[in-house]
């Protein structure tokens, strides 16, 4: 049977200093005239136990529950102790509480092992806490040694300004108040039950109607914990259901976003394959302009070749016909001259031959006339063969040009496909994240 050893206070409400109340097995009355502290007993173990409002224990705030003696130039604090005699169940308490000790080793191991397998997302300051926290809670597990006493401690510090902090132990180790109300519930002893009944309890119960009772009856047979806990089961579920269905969503948009990453990728690629075969094939355009403007200006160089070829035949021509002429009219001038010296008959047949000699020096002349006007054409056809040739040495420099120019977009377009290629390299990396996040999410 358990039941309240004794109870100490220090520093709590009209109690100054430090109290011991012993309480004996069985029925302990506490009398005493009116305000003399015999509620604030209740009142401390209330407080002792967590309740969770300071209306139940008749005050304000917790700071209220401080002695009023004490000094307030400084921090102030109150303490309340509650020893209990386990006596007859600490055998099956015990059994249970190791079960629980292994069931948090267990869901520890599991964290751990889902801490491991989500490291690749990096949140460095919220796992360093989540270590932390989980020392602190390693630290903090109770460890209930086998005895006949088991209590229970809490203390309100508050500071000069008005604020204030609530520590729990239990066996003079710290707890967390979760702990402390697990450790009380496997006693079935409930700060909000009705183990401690206040004044007007009483007659509120007696004008309770069957329902009210038979929740109370529940409540002190550990009925209603198990509905708190199928309560609290079904909210988590409720929780999980909602995450789960958040965590779809998210899946879905992940997965559109790594279809629509692969739909920009793909286009990416066939956009630098295009550019690619463009840059390729406009450069072989090039190349090919080259070599046709190489053979026309080979060709010209022929014809200029030919040309000048064919001006300096017809030059050497010329001077053969002046040559002739010149010879013709000295021999003209010698055969008139013996004309002169002989006789008619010798100046007739001199005049034959003149008359010979006269045709053969206009078919010279003729021939001499048609050689100046080849020659002219000769002279124009080169005139205009080098102004032809000096157009397609400004047509070659400005393929040189356009040549230098090309080399120039080739190297900023390799830069541009390079940064493309950076950019795409990024795009997969991303993409890869992406998959990985959603895996993860998955």
């Amino acid at each position: 049977m358990v039941h309240i050893k004794r109870i100490e206070l220090t520093n709590f409400k009209s109690f100054g200093g430090t109290t011991a109340i012993p309480v004996l097995p069985g029925f302990t009355v506490v009398s005493g005239p009116n305000g003399s502290g015999k509620s604030n007993i209740l009142d401390a173990l209330l407080f002792c136990l967590g309740l969770s409002t300071s209306k139940g224990m008749r005050a304000e705030r917790l700071p209220d529950l401080v002695n009023n003696a004490q000094n307030k130039r400084g921090t102030i604090e109150t303490s309340v102790t509650a020893t209990f005699a386990l006596e007859g169940v600490e055998d099956q308490w015990f059994a249970g509480d190791e079960d629980e000790n292994e069931e948090e080793d267990a869901a520890d191991e599991l964290s751990e092992v889902e801490v491991e397998e989500v490291e690749e997302i990096e949140i460095p300051e919220t796992q360093q806490n989540n270590e932390k926290l989980k020392i602190e809670n390693r630290k903090s597990k109770i460890e209930n040694r086998k005895s006949s006493e088991w209590s229970v401690t809490r203390k309100l510090r508050v500071t000069r300004q008005g604020t204030y902090t609530s520590t729990y132990y239990i066996n003079g180790e710290p707890c967390t108040l979760t702990q402390l109300h697990e450790q009380l519930n496997r006693l079935r002893i409930y700060p909000e039950g009705y183990n401690v009944v206040l004044q007007g309890d009483v007659t509120s119960i007696i004008s309770m109607n069957s329902k009210e009772r038979r929740e109370i009856i529940d409540e002190l047979a550990g009925v209603a914990q198990f509905d708190r806990k199928i309560t609290l089961a079904r909210q988590k579920l409720d929780e999980v259901k909602d995450v789960e269905e958040r965590s779809h969503i998210v899946e879905k948009e992940l997965i559109s976003q790594r279809d629509r990453l692969a739909s920009d990728r793909t286009k990416a690629e066939k956009y630098q394959k295009l550019r690619a075969e463009f840059q390729e094939k406009s450069q072989w355009e090039i190349v090919l302009k080259f070599r046709q403007l190489q053979k026309q200006e080979w060709k010209l160089r022929e014809q200029i070749e030919a040309g000048d070829r064919n001006s300096t035949e017809l030059t050497e021509q010329l001077q053969t016909a002046n040559t002739q002429i010149q010879a013709a009219t000295a021999e003209l001038d010698a055969l008139n001259a013996r004309v002169k010296a002989l006789g008619e008959s010798e100046l007739l047949a001199l005049q034959s031959t003149m008359a010979t000699q006269e045709a053969e020096r206009r078919q010279l002349q003729n021939r001499q006339q048609e050689l100046e006007t080849t020659a002219g054409q000769l002279a124009a056809n080169i005139a205009q063969t080098e102004q032809e040739m000096r157009q397609f040495r400004q047509t070659l420099e400005q393929i040189e040009l356009e040549i230098s120019y090309v080399k120039s977009q080739i190297g900023t377009l390799q830069e541009q496909r390079n940064e493309a290629g950076q950019v795409l390299d990024r795009n997969r990396e991303v993409a890869n994240a992406i998959a990985s996040t959603a895996e993860v999410w998955v």
